[in-house]
């Protein structure tokens, strides 16, 4: 492998992880904002971060020669060759995008067990656990995370051939 390809391949997981983050938990906080209180400069905050990290998305995604150019980030190496051993591109995207979905659940499902036992201990008892209340809209944000960290599981394969696609 390169020293190109490793950068790339950098590059490649940093966008997809940072798409994650910014589309799971920062937008899902600031929609709740506008629920509780609509206000038409959160709207615009709203709007303008989201289309900044998907831009920035995609610069990452598809602009990673660019960058790479610009960055000078495969020149002064002594050696232009990176050994991993049996490990190629598409084993390295695999397991980062495997990662990325495990920590999608296990930062999540605590927060969706807490929340669906305290909606049901509403329902039982009519009261909530001391110094909480019940966020519905948190129980589906936490639901979607969990759902698309499974789907990343389990579709690591054609996500990484996906991410892998030699630039033209």
């Amino acid at each position: 492998m390169t020293k190109r390809d490793f950068f790339r391949i950098l590059i490649k997981i940093f966008g997809l992880y940072s798409l994650v983050l910014s589309i799971f938990t920062v937008i899902p906080q600031n929609i709740s904002n506008i629920l509780y209180q609509f206000d038409i400069m959160i709207l615009l905050i709203i709007l303008a971060s989201t289309l900044i990290s998907v831009g920035l998305f995609l610069i990452l995604l598809f602009k990673t020669d660019f960058i790479i150019d610009k960055l000078k980030l495969d020149k002064g190496f002594d050696d232009s060759q990176i050994n991993f051993g049996n490990l190629t591109n598409e084993s390295i995207l695999k397991l980062a995008i495997f990662i990325i979905g495990g920590f999608l659940i296990i930062d999540y499902t605590p927060s969706l067990l807490f929340d669906l036992v305290n909606a049901f201990k509403n329902k039982a008892t009519f009261s909530t656990i001391e110094g909480s209340s019940i966020d519905y809209f948190q129980i589906f944000v936490s639901l979607i995370n969990i759902v698309i960290g499974y789907l990343f599981i389990t579709n690591y394969k054609s996500i990484s051939k996906f991410l892998d696609k030699k630039q033209s």
